[in-house]
């Protein structure tokens, strides 16, 4: 993954996404009479910027969160009457978790993970940490270079930002992890007030 990463901007009082790479401007990308557009710089010699198609996908995916508004939170969602919205998606997803941990932590399968990352955008949430792994019959072995939290790379984004970065990272990293068999993961949500959450 290169270090290619959308930014907030403005223009003429309109937002805006730059984008970024390794602190260079390559790009923009901007809502036109409600339609997304994204522009492409060249380079210093006049050459246009080569990118991965995974970080450029990631990276436009993001842009798209960044500049539609956002969606109004779900109002027939679990949460409502002074309940947490982390409490109402535990209790969802209780059933979901293959096996429990010592401090009551869950290990979720793969599918069950991207369902979770799309009730947090629901419910006003962002998964900020992901660990995977693997089950065996008495005990869980955590996999060496599975482990990513998202929630300190997008620290200090504006909350819709810090979501949609969280949710896109999230997201390309669980379908990389996907390929693996057997393997389980646990996630920490955030809210809004920036507090974390083992689910």
């Amino acid at each position: 993954m290169s270090d290619l990463h959308a930014r907030d901007h403005e223009h003429d009082g309109e937002p805006i996404v730059e984008l970024i790479e390794e602190g260079r401007l390559v790009g923009y990308a901007y809502l036109d009479d409600g339609q997304l557009f994204a522009e492409f710089l060249p380079d210093e010699q006049g050459d246009p910027w080569a990118f991965d198609m995974d970080d450029l996908q990631r990276i436009l995916d993001a842009a798209r969160a960044m500049l539609e508004p956002e969606p109004e939170p779900d109002s027939t969602a679990p949460g409502e009457g002074g309940e947490h919205p982390v409490d109402a998606l535990a209790a969802e997803f209780d059933t979901g978790a293959v096996r429990r941990g010592e401090e009551d932590e869950g290990f979720y399968p793969v599918a069950t993970v991207a369902r979770i990352f799309d009730r947090c955008a629901e419910l006003d949430l962002a998964v900020v940490s992901l660990e995977g792994f693997q089950v065996h019959p008495d005990w869980i072995e955590p996999v060496p270079g599975h482990s990513v939290d998202m929630g300190d790379a997008h620290d200090g984004e504006p909350w819709p930002t810090f979501k949609a970065g969280c949710h896109v990272q999230g997201m390309a990293v669980l379908e990389k992890w996907g390929r693996r068999p057997g393997l389980v993961v646990a996630l920490e949500v955030g809210d809004r007030d920036g507090d974390r959450f083992v689910l």
